[in-house]
């Protein structure tokens, strides 16, 4: 697939992995709508800064109505359908697996609703022009702790863990659109600093633990949306 040209939605795009998506798209010319829940003030500045044309649109994904209201958004904003989409959008607690009490419902609550049903709500919302046109390419965002098993939190794990079953039955359900998924490991971006505890994040930047670089996760998401051959892939990206 050409992308140079085409309207992206990345969302939790103002920061990290999806900032990083957002700049190699719009250096292959894509146009792109860059989400953001809290990270206002940098999706705007990336935005402006793209190759491309851009506009940030804030959603949050676990509010059906928004992710509807940002399709529509982005679609007016920059002139066209929305034909990509990266599902990066995502949260998690940091609990060691063995210590089960210090996990709540509102944890499994949250981070399955973001994670997970966020992928799904978005999904949702494109691939009703999608299907139509009989075009289009969808990236999730897993993890290697589907491979491992073993991530920041148990409900973290379960909600990767289901991305990839949602991403294999809907390159079958919604084909012709497209439906790959990224699965890489640690990356040294501002999540870590937000749910990751200092000593961890200590322990991975002097290289105690393998990490992926951004860029090259990020490579691979443009690979896949651009690769028609591709669907129903899981791109493991570790050390």
């Amino acid at each position: 697939m050409e992308l140079e040209g085409r309207v992206a939605i990345v969302t939790g795009g103002g920061t990290g992995l999806g900032a990083e998506v957002c700049r190699q798209l719009g250096k292959a010319g894509v146009r792109v709508g860059v989400n953001y829940s809290r990270s206002q003030d940098a999706a705007r500045e990336l935005a402006a800064s793209l190759a491309a044309p851009a506009v940030a649109v804030r959603a949050d994904v676990r509010e059906d109505d928004q992710v509807r209201s940002m399709v529509a958004e982005v679609e007016h904003a920059l002139g066209g359908p929305i034909e990509l989409l990266v599902n990066n959008a995502g949260v998690t607690t940091y609990v060691p697996a063995p210590d089960l009490d210090a996990v709540s419902d509102d944890d499994w609550g949250t981070i399955l609703d973001v994670n997970l049903v966020g992928t799904w709500r978005c999904v949702r919302a494109v691939a009703s022009g999608m299907r139509p046109r009989g075009t289009g390419a969808i990236v999730n965002v897993a993890s290697d702790a589907v491979v491992y098993l073993e991530g920041s939190s148990i409900p973290y794990v379960v909600s990767k863990v289901g991305i990839v079953a949602l991403t294999r039955i809907l390159a079958e359900a919604i084909a012709p659109v497209r439906v790959n998924a990224v699965a890489p490991g640690w990356m040294d971006t501002p999540w870590l600093d937000r749910y990751v505890p200092p000593d961890v994040v200590a322990a991975l930047r002097r290289g105690d633990e393998p990490t992926v670089g951004v860029d090259i996760v990020a490579r691979e998401v443009v690979r896949l949306l651009a690769d028609e051959g591709s669907t129903g892939e899981v791109s493991q990206l570790s050390e």
